[in-house]
């Protein structure tokens, strides 16, 4: 069957000469594996460039459900990044934010919603003028709840002692296990999902750190196949 959608790309390895194996979040059939040949070949009808980490783009495939790794008649960028590739720290939360979607967005099952998500997120981060220093904490939180497994942070219990990591919500008393978030680094991740788009919230970047370590560990704690963030120690490195 051939089919056009849009698709979000997550993940590329080299195959042979000058193809490439790529993964793809498609608008109508979710998760797929692609192979696209000749790619890495000069005057490429397909050029590398359209195919870099969250790129946005249309493509006209074909589809067997018996097949694995399926093949591409043609790609277009449906959105040519503008600040994402020239900003060194945009760069960097992509690639990050790439390795997440990639390990944590494994179904063919289509999902409209969540595709919207991604696709207007991402635009909306790179036609952003300057560097959105929280949009890693409100993608990470905002995609959970597409997930499956969101943060509970419809209310702040007063006397609450933590957020905990495995139950997804504030808890009055201290749980048997490690994995809590102190009542300080929720209430500051409440603030910047308070401040949205419409602004950076004043966090220290210490605490912007720890936020995103243990929202990775929640990420961790519900996805089996999330088992180390190879891109965090980069992204730590330009921060």
């Amino acid at each position: 069957m051939i089919y056009h959608s849009r698709a979000i790309v997550l993940r590329t390895v080299k195959y042979g000469e000058t193809s490439l194996i790529v993964d793809m979040y498609t608008e109508q059939k979710g998760h797929q594996t692609f192979i696209i040949h000749s790619v890495r070949k000069v005057r490429a009808a397909t050029p590398p460039a359209y195919l870099q980490l969250l790129s946005l783009v249309e493509f006209v495939g074909y589809h067997q459900d018996h097949r694995k790794i399926h093949r591409i008649k043609e790609v277009r960028l449906e959105h040519p990044w503008q600040s994402i590739p020239f900003d060194r720290s945009k760069s960097s939360v992509v690639t990050c934010l790439a390795e997440i979607c990639s390990k944590c967005i494994t179904t063919a099952d289509p999902h409209p919603e969540l595709f919207t998500f991604l696709h207007d997120s991402l635009v909306e981060y790179d036609m952003a003028a300057e560097f959105d220093r929280d949009f890693m904490i409100r993608f990470m939180v905002s995609l959970s709840q597409f997930l499956g497994f969101g943060l509970d942070m419809s209310d702040e219990i007063q006397d609450g002692v933590g957020f905990d990591l495995l139950e997804g919500q504030v808890v009055r008393i201290i749980p048997s296990h490690d994995y809590l978030m102190t009542m300080n680094d929720f209430q500051d991740l409440r603030s910047i999902m308070d401040t949205g788009t419409s602004g950076t919230s004043n966090i220290a970047l210490e605490t912007r750190r720890r936020i995103v370590d243990q929202l990775v560990l929640y990420f961790q704690l519900h996805i089996d196949s999330l088992k180390e963030l190879h891109s965090l120690k980069i992204l730590r490195e330009l921060q």
